[in-house]
Order: C-alpha cells, then structure tokens, then sequence
C-alpha cells in the first residue's frame, strides 16, 4: 500500500496487547478491510478468554464505523477508536476537563477534553464521544463503549502507538514483512472478490470526469471560434461516453465469483501453511525478546537502548563448556561498563529460571555468563 502498487502477498492483521506485544495473527488473502475482521477477531478473543473476561479493544478510524461499532456493543465488548470526520469543532472553553499525559520521553503534556453522549443513528444506540482538544490546538474526537473514566480511555487509545512501534521493530528485526512463502494456489471458484468489470467501468467514469473538467478549461480560455467548436464537439462526445457508462453502472455487481470473472485458474493467492509457521516463531522470539529486555533494561544506564544491547547478546561470539553437571555458555559481548553489568545482572537472572536444553536427555541446567 505504501509503495503505491500491487505486490505479490498477503495482508496480516495483528492482535496486540497493551504494551504491544503481538498475540495473534490473521491473514488475508483477499485483503479485507478492518471492518469485516474486528467481529470475528472479538469472536475468537472470546472463545480464547472465556465468557465472563472483560475484553476492551482498541483500533484506529478505519474500524470506526457505526455499524462496526454497535455489533461489537450488541455481543457485550467494550471498544474506543477515533471518530471520522467531518464532526464539528468545539470552542475552547467548551473543553471543561484536563488530562495529564507522559509523550513517551517523560514529558508530561496536558490535554483538555469534554465528554457527552451521541446518538449513531438508524437505531445503533448511543456511545461516549470525548473531544480532546490537544497543546497544539488540534482536535481529535474518541469513540468508546466502555464504563471505564475517560482518562484511562485517552490513555489506552494514545497507547495504541506502541503497536506501531512494534510493527517497525518487527519489520527491521526479525523480518516481518517477509514473504515467507514462495508457493501460490488458485483461488476457489466461488471465492468472492470485487467486480473487474465494474472496477473498469468506475476506473474509465474517472478519466473522463477529470478530462471533462480539462476541457472545460481549454474551452473557458480558447479564443479562436474554431477551437471552440472543437472543444465543444469533444465535451459532447466526452459526455456521451459518461452517460452510456453510467447508464450500465447499475447493471454491474460490485462482486461476484472468481468463476464470474473469467479467472478461475488465473487468480492466485499466498499458501499461508509455512508464512504461519515462521511468524508463529517471530511472534515467540519477539515476546521472549521483550520480556528479556525488560528485565535487562533496569541495570542500564540508557535502559530504551534495551533491545539494540540484547541484539548485541544475540549475535555474540563465545565458548561452550558441556560439564557432567551442567551446559555453561559464555559469550563475549562488545558494550560500555554499564552495559556489561547489566548484562552480568541478566545472565545471573536468567540462570536462577533453571533452563534446560531441550535436547538434553540429562536435563543439565544452562548457565550463562558473558566475558567482562
């Protein structure tokens, strides 16, 4: 999407908790929008948590719709998101109440908000709007259905970044947008995708409306009465076109099968088999990455540095010792004094967890130490 053409693959949706580690992963072979996957997910979340467990998600303006919205209310989950524009800007002093927020530097930034109740409509019910009026002046409006106060709702919603955040370290370290897979299958014939006949026709109504409009300016600004009339002629043509395709706009489904559109056999998608597999792992080594560099990150002087000083741990040299007793492994680790100690401080932590290789029949405890 950001490279503004197609790519061979899929699309992944992620479930992440709150401090943004990833939990679950959906692929999408026909790149569905957010709004036809946020009920399912809430299913599995549910069938995977149990009935009486509260679940609040929160998810960005692209899952921000009314519809989307009261169906995740009607099976009892709670929800905040952003609301779409347009919707109308408050004066400054209708924003009554403030909220202290770290911006993630541990600065502290203070946002005012109000909060009310709107009616969504159509018979959808109602749901809390908080309108927050930010230091810049800006205003953003939040959705939520949830009893929860509006400050922890703010801050859950704000928090949402550390997804973003993990979505690019994802990317640069462990390859997340890797296409595993190399092996493609044909989508079934009944599959539904959308019309390519009716795609074509809205693509070719938009040429001629943006050549329309070129040719009306060529006809304000043309002087000479024969160029008029040509312009005219081709205005009129150009019109012409627009009401015959229009005209036939409404006979054409906006879907239909695989089969209907002459493709069965030619459209192809991503087997998912082994991309599963391998993002299974990444998912795995990511979380087991983010526990380790909580832990190491107290002992460090510049403890955001946590994860770049583990990959440090990762990729070190070292010496293996396989004892009657034990499986001692010793790494040599490039690193500040601070860093080392830190690193000191882990490996004893880690060796107080008892861990066993797996292929180790004896079950002798791994020790780790590094070089200092």
């Amino acid at each position: 999407m950001q490279d503004k053409r197609v790519r061979p693959g899929t699309t992944d949706l992620y479930v992440h908790d709150e401090d943004g580690r990833p939990l679950m992963r959906f692929p999408s072979a026909a790149h569905e929008g957010l709004t036809s996957w946020l009920p399912r997910v809430a299913g599995w979340l549910r069938a995977a948590l149990g009935e009486d467990r509260r679940i609040l998600l929160a998810f960005d303006r692209a899952g921000a719709f009314p519809d989307v919205i009261s169906t995740l209310r009607n099976e009892s989950f709670e929800l905040v998101t952003y609301e779409r524009r347009p919707y109308r800007a408050l004066a400054e002093r209708e924003f009554d109440q403030e909220v202290t927020l770290s911006d993630g530097e541990g600065k502290p930034e203070v946002i005012r908000y109000r909060e009310q109740h709107v009616g969504m409509g159509r018979g959808r019910g109602d749901v809390r709007r908080i309108a927050l009026r930010m230091p810049d002046a800006r205003q953003v409006n939040v959705l939520t259905i949830s009893s929860t106060r509006a400050p922890r709702i703010i801050e859950i919603l704000f928090g949402r970044w550390v997804q973003e955040n993990a979505f690019k370290h994802g990317v640069e370290r462990w390859g997340l947008n890797q296409l595993d897979g190399r092996t493609f299958k044909p989508f079934d014939a009944d599959f539904v995708i959308s019309s390519p006949d009716r795609r074509r026709l809205d693509a070719s109504l938009v040429d001629l409306r943006e050549a329309e409009g070129q040719l009306h300016r060529k006809l304000l600004r043309a002087t000479h009465p024969e160029r008029r009339v040509e312009l005219k002629e081709e205005l009129a043509r150009n019109l012409d076109k627009q009401r015959a395709l229009e005209k036939r706009r409404p006979g054409l489904p906006t879907h239909c099968t695989v089969e209907e559109a002459g493709l069965h056999g030619e459209l192809m998608h991503q087997q998912d088999e082994y991309k599963a597999l391998i993002d299974t792992i990444r998912t795995a080594c990511i979380n087991a990455e983010a526990d380790l560099a909580t832990t190491l990150a107290p002992g460090m002087a510049r403890p955001r540095e946590a994860k770049r000083l583990l990959r440090n741990l990762f990729s070190a040299s070292g010496a293996l010792r396989v004892t009657a007793n034990t499986i001692e492994v010793t790494l040599d680790v490039a690193g500040t004094k601070n860093e080392q100690d830190a690193l000191a401080a882990l490996c004893r932590t880690v060796n107080d967890w008892k861990l066993t290789h797996p292929g180790d029949v004896a079950a002798r405890p791994l020790l780790f130490r590094t070089n200092i």
